[in-house]
């Protein structure tokens, strides 16, 4: 679809409408040449712009089309302004058109096409019980079929009909109340087809049917009432008839225009309805619902029993329903496809007559396609933070056991060799007698047993043997031995349990030690305390400092690393400070399993 021929069509429409407007309001000879103006602009303007918006919202369906077609037909309608016979005649010829045209418009709707017999029963009747002898009739006729009830009427006598081309003939004196009786029975069946049509719908169709259907309906009931009405006037002429006239004249003038504005008001309706429903909607699937409870979700606004929804199969490339079964509609529904640029897919088995309300489907695929993506994104970021916290806790585990590795080389490597270097220096010492010569050796044995020494200390402090040995507790009571500040380890039943579990609390309990011995003042004593609950493992380092506003202050590099560390297990850490009244560290490492035995070196 290109908006050319639509610009085209507007633009037309726009001129037909200028020309129609400026002839008709200077038609003296018109009984009514004001009112017939404007009414003439509705005609050509109401439906095409009707249409037009008609199509643009909803391009698949047909009636936008007819619509469009039906103000082009109105546009010759215009000559009836003209007091020229030939041009008035043929303007008046229009309305041959015009009357089952319109009918057609109102069985149409809402879904632009005629899909049953009885329709086409209907527009038949109009064509041939009506619009053909009204043509025949209109060869024999001196005159315009304009009844004196019309606002389309002539002041005196209209111009004569140019298109006669016989004798009046004898049955032309009932020719014109056949003409009515015959648009009364076409109206009457429309009438009834579409109420049968209401009663008999689904909910769907009866949505999409309560705005439309009723105000195209005041049309034909409007024109029964107005045909009977010219019966009765031309056969008794009684006063209380004609005091009528003047009512009836614009009843029927409104109501001729009143379906395309009828169906602008439903399709407005359907967006609107639409709109309030994905609203709704989103907010619902927002709580994760699973594919069960969103078919439920969207069964209730869309009035239908038996939607269900589809999605690809990844391995046949077709649809299968929440439960993994192959998706297929039944008698009276319809399959659906939607998809979106993201090759993100849906089916939506529906009633088949709730294809009449594309918006309201469409916000349905359109919120399945939220929840699928929704869905989609939600296990894609869970594997993605699964994919993070264990490749947190394998660089961890990597440092630690390097920690590990690094000690043991240390320790039965460079010591080793350190050592090794001790003894042939004492061994040289014995062997020689030059008294310089063995000063220099016991300068260079003690420079040796000085390295060993720190050494040792850097060993342990890369990975404590006593943690490795004995677990956290009997480690942190190593270091408090040497700390500079006075420190207690309070252990409530800790145990023993994973290394990199381990190695975690100890050395975050080392950090914030650290950070009390720098920043918690003179004087400071801090408390280490150890215990479990359940199967989490926790730790408390607190002091009795200067404190912090813990608000105002960001994380430190200490804080950052006992955090990351405690992240890369799935642990949290928790701070507490106030200004003058110490502050507390608190970490803590689910899902830590129990370990009975030694870990071994």
């Amino acid at each position: 679809m290109t908006w050319g021929w639509e610009r085209a069509v507007g633009v037309i429409a726009i001129a037909a409408a200028i020309l129609a407007f400026t002839i008709t309001v200077r038609a003296h000879f018109l009984a009514h040449p004001a009112f017939l103006a404007v009414q003439k602009v509705d005609f050509i303007l109401g439906p095409i712009g009707v249409g037009l918006y008609w199509h643009h919202r909803r391009p698949h369906n047909r009636l936008g089309l007819l619509l469009i077609a039906y103000g082009l037909v109105c546009i010759p309608y215009v000559l009836e302004s003209f007091s020229s016979p030939w041009l008035f005649t043929t303007g008046t010829m229009a309305e041959a058109a015009i009357i089952p045209l319109s009918i057609t418009l109102v069985l149409a709707f809402p879904s632009g096409r005629l899909d049953g017999r009885p329709e086409r029963v209907i527009i038949a009747g109009a064509l041939l019980g009506y619009t053909l002898p009204y043509v025949i009739w209109l060869l024999a006729s001196p005159e315009q079929l304009i009844p004196r009830l019309s606002l389309s009427g002539c002041r005196d006598l209209c111009p004569e009909n140019p298109f006669a081309i016989w004798p009046t003939p004898s049955w032309y004196s009932w020719s014109v109340e056949y003409l009515r009786a015959a648009l009364i029975c076409v109206d009457i069946a429309a009438v009834v087809l579409v109420l049968s049509r209401f009663v008999n719908a689904t909910p769907p169709r009866r949505r999409s049917l309560a705005i439309g259907a009723p105000i195209a309906l005041l049309y034909l009931v409007a024109q029964i009432v107005y045909q009977l009405h010219q019966v009765f006037d031309t056969r008794y002429a009684q006063p209380t008839v004609q005091n009528l006239t003047g009512p009836y004249q614009w009843t029927i003038a409104v109501a001729r225009a009143a379906p395309w504005y009828g169906f602008l008001f439903a399709l407005i309706a359907a967006e609107l309805y639409a709109g309030r429903v994905l609203r709704t909607l989103v907010r619902d699937v927002l709580r994760r619902p699973s594919l069960s409870d969103l078919e439920d979700m969207l069964r209730r606004p869309l009035g239908d029993p038996g939607l269900r929804l589809g999605f690809r199969d990844a391995k046949t490339r077709g649809w299968v329903d929440a439960d993994g079964g192959v998706l297929a509609p039944d008698k009276g529904q319809r399959l659906t496809e939607f998809e979106r640029d993201s090759n993100l897919a849906v089916a939506v088995v529906h009633d088949e007559q709730l294809s009449e309300d594309p918006e309201l489907l469409s916000t349905a695929a359109e919120v399945a396609l939220l929840a699928l993506e929704h869905t989609e994104l939600e296990a894609a970021q869970k594997e993605a933070l699964r994919e993070l916290s264990a490749s947190r806790a394998r660089i961890v585990q990597t440092g630690d056991r390097e920690r590990r590795k690094l000690e043991l080389d240390l320790h039965d490597g460079a010591q080793q060799r350190l050592l090794a270097v001790q003894m042939k220096l004492a061994l040289l010492r014995e062997r020689t007698d030059d008294q310089d010569l063995s000063t220099e050796l016991d300068q260079i044995g003690d420079d040796a047993a000085s390295a060993i020494d720190e050494l040792r200390k850097l060993a342990h402090g890369i990975y404590p043997v006593e943690l490795r040995d004995n677990g956290v507790g009997a480690g942190l009571r190593t270091y408090v031995g040497s700390a500079p500040i006075p420190i207690e380890v309070v252990d409530s039943g800790f145990g023993r349990c994973e290394p990199e579990v381990e190695a975690c609390i100890y050395f975050c309990a080392l950090e914030a030690v650290q950070n009390a011995i720098k920043h918690a003042g003179r004087g400071v004593r801090v408390t280490i305390t150890l215990y479990r609950e359940a199967d989490t493992a926790q730790f408390i380092v607190q002091d009795d400092g200067v404190g912090f506003d813990a608000e105002a202050a960001g994380d430190g590099l200490g804080l950052v690393s006992i955090r990351d560390r405690l992240a890369a297990l799935g642990g949290d850490l928790a701070i507490s400070s106030v200004p003058g009244e110490g502050t507390s560290v608190r970490g803590e490492i689910p899902h830590v399993r129990q370990v009975a035995t030694r870990v071994e070196r």
